[in-house]
Formats: structure tokens, C-alpha cells, sequence
């Protein structure tokens, strides 16, 4: 399994330094993620770095909320995101990353319209409007689930899928996003499911862990938690899934021991 990391980028760091390290802990490419936002020259910089570094950039994160479209949950609302998708022939990547939406006040909140008819077409017509930059830019829109999301799970993923039809839309294959604490005891099964149902659409793997702190919902980085790594690994392999698998939610430091969990998990499912 060849693996990327999830990495914040501004316009200030030092991109060839922070790209070097990355490389030299044995990743294979970045999820770059923009907290400032991104603009042609962060692009440009970014790109030369990532080459410099012999890193590939897996994909960019443009998390907005199109339920909530001039918010900037993330660092970008609807508008940028558009503008971020006519940057990526300049980062050489194809994939950019966006939530799926909620009403709810932040992005983990649930709201009981995220289930209404509505939320779907207003969640439909806001990722039709991207597809002729998406096509401009021959890329491809990345739609991550959220349990609390109008996209709560594989069977709507799926569906809204289907629906949109189009090869520039894919999803991310990530299993602690889809699992709600109470169904934590079913994991494995659960999750062997829904890597069957989605294997046709995933564009993009997240690699974290999930817990409960205080009766609350926590997202570490792998190996950190509770998440059933061996049902996850193999229904990895028994789907034939090769979308770029991104290891996220852990700091620099914390990097080299999570690649060296995933890549002992992965040998042990033969991924």
C-alpha cells in the first residue's frame, strides 16, 4: 500500500522543507489541505515542492458546506471552492475534497432538514453547478460523508451517485465518518458492507480512528482508537480497491507511527 498524508499548507510555510520531510518518512504523496486558502502562486509553490520532494499530490481539500454555501467551515465556501477546482492543473492533482452538508450550526452537527427532500436537490444543484469547471479542469469532486450530513451513509451515497451520474464525481471511503457511536458493536460487519456498496465510486481513502472522550466523539489519527482495522483492510482487498489511501488527523510527529501501523495492518490483510 503506498500512502499519502493529510497536511496543512500556507502561504508562509517553508514548502520544500515541510515537503522533504513527508518524503523522507516514506509517504508517497500529500492531501494538501488550504486553512488560509489557496491562490495561484501557493499552487505553483506547492506543485514545485511536492516534484522537488519526489511527492505526488493526491488530492486538495476544499471543504465547504453546500448546505451552507457562504460559510467557510474549513477555508472555503461554495464560491471558493469552484475557484480552488480551476487551480488544480497548476497543483497537477485531479481530486478535490468537499463535504457533503448540514443546516446543523457546525459541521458536525445534525439537523433534522439535512433528511429532507429538499437538502437532497439543494445538495444536487450545488455540485451540478461545479461540473463545468470540474470538467474544465478534468477533475474529479471527492464528496466526504458525514453521519450527520444530508449524505449520512453508504446507501445515499450511492444513490446520490447515481443519480448525478457523471465521471466527476466520486466519494471518500472513510469508516469512522459513516459509523455513529451506537453502532460501534457491528463495526465489522457494517463496514464490510459498505466498502462493497461504495467500491464503484470511491475516489479517495481517509485512514484515522475513532473514540469516545468524556461521551464525546473523537477522530485520532490510526491506530489511536477503536476502528476494526482488519475488517477494514479486508474488505479493502477483497474490493480491489487502489483509490490513494491518506493517513489524517495526526501531526508530523505523529506520522511515521501511524504509516507504520497502517502498513503492518495492511500486510496483515494482504493489501
Amino acid at each position: 500500500m503506498q500512502l499519502g498524508l493529510f497536511h496543512e499548507s500556507r502561504p508562509g510555510d517553508d514548502l520544500p522543507r515541510l515537503t522533504d520531510q513527508v518524503a523522507a518518512m516514506g509517504f508517497a504523496s500529500l492531501h494538501a489541505h488550504f486553512p488560509a486558502g489557496c491562490d495561484e502562486a501557493l499552487a505553483r509553490r506547492l506543485s514545485r515542492s511536492c516534484a522537488g520532494s519526489g511527492l505526488a499530490i493526491a488530492a486538495v481539500s476544499g471543504y465547504a458546506n453546500p448546505l451552507r454555501p457562504d460559510e467557510a467551515p474549513m477555508g472555503f465556501t461554495l464560491a471558493q471552492l469552484a475557484s480552488l477546482i480551476a487551480l488544480l492543473p497548476l497543483l497537477d492533482t485531479r481530486r478535490v475534497v468537499s463535504w457533503s452538508g448540514t443546516y446543523g450550526a457546525g459541521l458536525f452537527d445534525d439537523h433534522p432538514d439535512n433528511r429532507t427532500p429538499a437538502a437532497w436537490e439543494v445538495l444536487h444543484r450545488s455540485v451540478d453547478e461545479l461540473f463545468p469547471v470540474l470538467e474544465a479542469a478534468e477533475a474529479v469532486l471527492v464528496i466526504e460523508p458525514l453521519f450527520a450530513h444530508v449524505l449520512d451513509g453508504p446507501a445515499r451515497l450511492v444513490r446520490f451517485c447515481e443519480e448525478a451520474n457523471s465521471p466527476y464525481l466520486r466519494v471518500v471511503l472513510d469508516p469512522p465518518n459513516m459509523l455513529p457511536p451506537d453502532t460501534w458493536a457491528r463495526q465489522a460487519e457494517l463496514i464490510a458492507a459498505a466498502v462493497d456498496l461504495l467500491a464503484p465510486y470511491v475516489g479517495l481513502v481517509h485512514l484515522k480512528d475513532m473514540r469516545l472522550q468524556d461521551g464525546r466523539l473523537d477522530l485520532p489519527g490510526p491506530g489511536q482508537g477503536v476502528l476494526d482495522y482488519p475488517a477494514f483492510f479486508e474488505a479493502l482487498a477483497r474490493a480491489e480497491i487502489s483509490a490513494p489511501a491518506i493517513v489524517e488527523h495526526v501531526t508530523l510527529a505523529q506520522a511515521p507511527a501511524a504509516r507504520r501501523f497502517v502498513l503492518a495492518q495492511a500486510a496483515a490483510a494482504r493489501l
